[in-house]
């Protein structure tokens, strides 16, 4: 979902541009202290929203996908405090039979950050930082070089890219469900033989997902909904109608994205390398249905596979985190917006009229 995140404020930003460009719409000019405020509130809110999507949206959900409902031992999350809170829980000792059994480390959101910072320190909430910025990097500067004019072309160009770093994307996963490792990140993408294994899954979920938005997209600029009427609306007008075309092609696009995320982080963590460790219970044999390649296996599951196992409490955990992730999301937009409302009608009260329309520049 980067890239369609990416054409949104791109197509945004150039909409809010056009705005304060046309000298005939263009407001009452604010003070530095309110462009200082209002830059400030951008940035904090902007930042605040990027944290909850990467670690709750990206990391939790990330280990909510591969985390094991029902393993043979459980790693304590709710300890006493003189207890070790990462010693495993084995619920067949005899003292700890009548015990109730503990709730997956997935199962909320704050025992996944606390276990998170157990094994992993305090800025484990961002592990696979560096990887997840080079991956976005080099998708930028290949980007650059490649035509993107039309939606359709953004299409081909935006799936080709995923497709063509599905190693990089598959190095992400492995370092979040991993215990910490002495290894660097570059030193965790897996060789080109493996890519031919994970590409039917990076394909799968990202060509779907870019499918699923530049496709509409592509259908409402042929319709011409995304085109003013000639000229006689403004530009706050025209990017308002923008986003409202532009929503229904990005939510069909985020719940395509859901069941084919699960299935590309189940089949790239088939392939965790044996000598890393899991971070919470994982069934690196997925019910018997991935044979070593020592025996003569694929060494990975299959699409259908990785989501036939994905039990139903997992789905249940899984869509939770997801929609406590966009939950928050909404609430900061909510409030960043009526911070903003608020500061543009203290500091510069002239800038709107009456009617609610911005107010022109005088001559």
């Amino acid at each position: 979902m980067s890239f369609v995140t990416g054409h949104l404020v791109r197509r945004g930003t150039e909409l809010a541009s056009a705005q304060f460009k046309d000298p005939e719409k263009q407001p009452e000019q604010i003070s530095g202290a309110l462009a200082a405020c209002l830059a400030l509130t951008v940035l904090v809110f902007g930042f605040a929203m990027w944290a909850v999507e990467y670690t709750y949206g990206g990391v939790v959900a990330t280990l909510a996908a591969v985390e094991d409902s029902n393993p043979d031992v459980y790693v304590r999350i709710d300890n006493p405090p003189e207890e070790d809170p990462t010693k495993p829980f084995d619920p067949n000792e005899p003292e700890l039979a009548a015990a109730a059994r503990p709730q997956p480390v997935t199962s909320k959101l704050r025992t996944t950050i606390k276990h998170l910072r157990a094994r992993a320190g305090f800025w484990s909430r961002f592990r696979g930082l560096a990887m997840y910025l080079t991956y976005g990097l080099a998708r930028g500067i290949i980007s650059s070089f490649l035509p993107s004019g039309s939606f359709i072309t953004q299409f081909f160009v935006q799936s080709i890219l995923s497709v063509l770093l599905s190693t990089w994307q598959m190095a992400w996963v492995h370092i979040v469900i991993s215990e910490p490792s002495p290894k660097r990140f570059y030193q965790r993408i897996p060789s080109f033989r493996t890519w031919v294994k994970i590409a039917p899954a990076a394909a799968l979920a990202d060509v779907l997902t870019a499918a699923g938005f530049f496709l509409p997209m592509a259908i409402a600029s042929f319709a011409g909904w995304l085109e003013s009427n000639n000229g006689n609306e403004s530009s706050m007008v025209a990017a308002c109608r923008y986003l409202v075309v532009m929503g229904v092609p990005a939510l069909f696009a985020f719940l395509i994205s859901i069941p084919a995320r699960v299935i590309f982080v189940r089949v790239a963590a088939s392939m965790l390398p044996e000598e890393d460790e899991t971070i919470v219970p994982f069934d690196r044999s997925f019910g018997g249905k991935v044979q070593p390649q020592i025996v003569g296996g694929s060494g990975h599951i299959g699409l259908l596979d990785a989501w036939t196992t994905f039990d139903w409490a997992a789905r249940v955990r899984f869509a939770k985190v997801i929609g406590k992730t966009v939950a928050i999301e909404v609430a900061l937009g909510l409030l960043a917006g009526i911070l903003i409302f608020v500061q543009i009608i203290t500091m510069a009260p002239n800038a709107i009229k009456h009617d609610g329309s911005a107010k022109p520049s005088p001559a």
